[in-house]
């Protein structure tokens, strides 16, 4: 892994089928990097794999199109998609971490 892929960690996942809303999966985490003007987004892998229970999300880091202060920046990641699929586990390419999704009603 290179720095502009940054280093990520404090994944969490929820399935949140509250009622008023329609259920939403959150996926949240933070990403490190050694400069700022990075961005990091989630979105559906292309491919879901064989385990319908397993969600795929492609991590892709946006680098800085500019000068960029020299210092170490945290990133914030958000991904949130309305859906009523239950899923066991979010999985985040190409960084292979899988985390479980818990369920908040």
């Amino acid at each position: 892994m290179s720095s502009q892929d940054g280093k990520c960690a404090d994944w969490k996942a929820w399935h949140d089928s509250e009622p008023g809303g329609p259920a939403t999966l959150h996926v949240t985490g933070k990403c490190t990097f050694p400069t700022g003007g990075y961005q990091v987004e989630l979105k559906p892998a292309k491919s879901q794999g064989i385990n319908p229970r397993i969600y795929i999300v492609e991590k892709i880091v946006h680098p800085p199109t500019g000068a960029a202060n020299d210092v170490v920046t945290e990133v914030e990641v958000h991904y949130t998609e309305k859906t009523n699929a239950r899923y066991d586990e979010v999985s985040i390419v190409p960084d292979k971490v899988t985390i479980p999704v818990k369920e908040v009603s």
